[in-house]
């Protein structure tokens, strides 16, 4: 792990250079004191210093840096005029992830070889033998033992208390091996890196800024051999570093299932020149206990995260939800549902599912006993008359045995009474608009019925009068009652009369009706109704059938351009995909013209009342043929305008 220290004040600066020394252990440093002081500290390999500030500034701080740390190379980061060739290397001001990149492999390349030159022009001195450096104690005493023991005991008495598990195990440490320093490292959430979690007697620079990473070095090393390690027997530089960047003279794996989950670190012992073989064992064993319980501990604090985590999306969820468990009591309730349902999840939790408003208990429990879950469905509840969307499942285990079951609802009041505000908005319109309509649509009839009456008493005995007055006043009369039926057809379907009639003698009779009224809307009108050879009994209110079908005709009748009409009726069979069949009754025209654009809204009432009263036939038609259990559509071909009357058939 190669150190590197940053010294500057700039923030926006050191931001920029700390994006690009992934992998490094930092050290900051607002000012050259600083920075001087923490040479003196660790052992630093780079030093990053910001070439801005008053002349001669970047030489003096390089003069000092090497007479603290020789073995250290120093980046200028900014041009510093003739300062430059004071440092080492040099970044330009503006430089990029990639030019940093670049110059700290070159430094870190040229310490590496002279690191290696130096060894190699080092006289070869044979190794001290371990017992040198050795204390001449062979084991704690019987008292130091008990007062580990004791101390652990403290340990295991802390509960899930991390911080206080750690304080405790070092005041312990502290006690019996009276080390200068001492250091526990926890690796970070994401399990990358070894941090130090706790310490005695280090510096507060080395306690913020070194970072171990786990699959190198010290750690990859405990974590492999399983087994601590001693300064005097290490050979590998790499290591030596890291201890020596820790102050420490010692470092014990805390091993837990065969993971690594801590690293002690001990500095020198106050008095002595080591510990002995037997103290490190003995503390081997000790510290072995210990990593179970902070590996239970970082279980526990991953349960806990992850349990706050899922209740902050279940408060934050705009839709209730309500769980049960196996015992059948509610195991939790969100904030969502305790503002639909007027609950205080204190009051309703770890109580029996009765204490839902009925039926959310009885939907959780029959979907926990029957493990059937419910798709979505609308329900009032009796609690403030609620209209509730609710869905429920079963949480099963891995033998797919029932856990618990969850309802979630989402409350449908406020929509409900928006529809039924909008229901209200529509018809008031369309009472506007139909009274309007009638107003206009009844105009005409009314004037003629009115002229004829003031003259009937001057001409009643001139018969070409009264033969005309009859004529114009029938027709008049039925268009006024045909108005008010239609009306009354958009708000009630009226009472019906089924009964089993053949669907091809309805249109007759229908076809001779219109006849006999020539038309009713000043055009000649031709309808031809294709024969059939055979009946087609249907249960309908044959009234409402024969009138349904009129104001269609009147409809095609009315939208042909020209003053002839030609409609063709036809009575089939038509089969169903599911292998039944219906009878269907055509009612189209070859010269009638409708717009695609008034075909689409040719159902809705409300759109066509404003063209007039003979453009809500259809819709009105509409709610006839589904009042009878039929069907009604339209379809438009390049020749042909059609209305579709789909009728179950009748069963003998």
């Amino acid at each position: 792990m190669n150190t590197v220290l940053v010294v500057t004040p700039d923030d926006a600066l050191r931001t920029r250079l700390l994006r690009g020394l992934g992998g490094f252990t930092i050290f900051e440093a607002p000012s050259d004191n600083e920075a001087i002081k923490t040479l003196r500290l660790v052992e630093i390999d780079l030093v990053l210093r910001d070439s801005a500030g008053p002349a001669g500034a970047l030489s003096t701080f390089v003069s000092g840096a090497r007479d603290v740390a020789p073995a250290a190379l120093v980046v200028a980061v900014g041009a510093a005029g003739e300062e430059e060739a004071t440092a080492d290397f040099m970044v330009p001001d503006g430089f990029t992830t990639r030019e940093l990149d670049a110059v700290l492999r070159h430094a870190l390349d040229k310490q590496r070889l002279v690191r290696e030159i130096k060894m190699l022009r080092a006289p070869s001195i044979p190794f001290a033998p371990a017992r040198a450096v050795v204390s001449d104690e062979t084991s704690w005493d019987n008292a130091a033992l008990a007062r580990v023991l004791k101390a652990f005991s403290r340990v295991f008495a802390a509960g899930f208390d991390l911080r206080r598990v750690l304080d405790t195990f070092l005041e312990a440490i502290g006690d019996v091996v009276r080390p200068t320093r001492v250091a526990v490292l926890l690796p970070e959430v994401d399990g990358r890196e070894f941090r130090i979690a706790a310490h005695r007697g280090l510096a507060p620079q080395i306690v913020q800024s070194v970072r171990l990473p786990a699959a190198e070095g010290l750690p990859r090393w405990l974590a492999a051999q399983g087994r601590p390690i001693a300064l005097h027997d290490v050979t590998d530089p790499e290591l030596v570093r890291e201890l020596k960047l820790l102050q420490g003279v010692v470092a014990t794996p805390l091993l837990a299932h065969g993971d690594l989950v801590a690293i002690l670190v001990l500095g020198q012992p106050v008095f002595g020149t080591g510990y002995s073989r037997a103290e490190i064992e003995t503390l081997f064993d000790l510290v072995t206990q210990l990593a179970t319980v902070i590996r239970d501990i970082a279980l526990h604090q991953q349960l806990e995260r992850e349990k706050e985590f899922t209740e902050r999306i279940l408060s934050h969820m705009s839709s209730g939800v309500v769980t049960i468990g196996r015992d059948q009591r509610v195991g939790m309730m969100n904030r969502r549902a305790e503002e639909i349902l007027g609950l205080s999840a204190h009051a309703v939790v770890h109580q029996d599912l009765r204490v839902l408003p009925s039926p959310l208990g009885d939907l959780l429990f029959d979907t926990l006993s029957s493990g059937r879950a419910m798709p979505r469905t609308e329900i009032q509840l009796a609690l403030r008359r609620l209209w509730i969307e609710v869905t429920t499942y079963v949480i099963r285990d891995e033998e797919s045995a029932p856990l618990g079951a969850v309802l979630v609802f989402e409350d449908l009041t406020a929509q409900k009474e928006l529809a039924a505000q909008k229901r209200e908005a529509d018809q008031f319109q369309l009472l506007t608009r139909v009274v309007a309509r009638i107003a206009d649509e009844i105009k005409n009839p009314l004037v003629s019925i009115n002229t004829f009456i003031e003259l009937i008493g001057e001409r009643y005995d001139d018969p070409d009068f009264r033969r005309h007055f009859s004529s114009v006043v029938r027709r008049d009369v039925r268009r006024l009652v045909e108005v008010f039926e239609k009306l009354a057809g958009l708000v009630t379907e009226g009472e019906l009369n089924f009964a089993i009639v053949d669907a091809y003698e309805a249109v007759t009779q229908l076809v001779e009706a219109i006849d006999l009224a020539e038309g009713g809307l000043g055009k000649h009108l031709q309808l031809d109704v294709a024969p059939t050879s055979e009946p087609f009994p249907v249960k309908v209110d044959a009234t409402q059938l024969r009138k349904a079908l009129s104001y269609l005709i009147r409809y095609l009748t009315h939208n042909s351009p020209n003053d002839l009409a030609k409609i063709s009726l036809s009575v089939g069979r038509h089969a169903e995909p599911d292998g039944g069949h219906d009878v269907r009754i055509l009612v189209g025209s070859r010269t009638a013209a409708v717009s695609a654009e008034k075909l689409e809204r040719l159902f809705d009432p409300v759109q066509m009342v404003q063209e007039s009263l003979i453009d809500v036939g259809p819709a009105v038609s509409q709610r006839l043929v589904e009042a009878l259990g039929g069907r009604l559509g339209v379809r438009q071909t390049r020749h042909e305008l059609s209305f579709v009357v789909s009728l179950p058939p009748a069963i003998a």
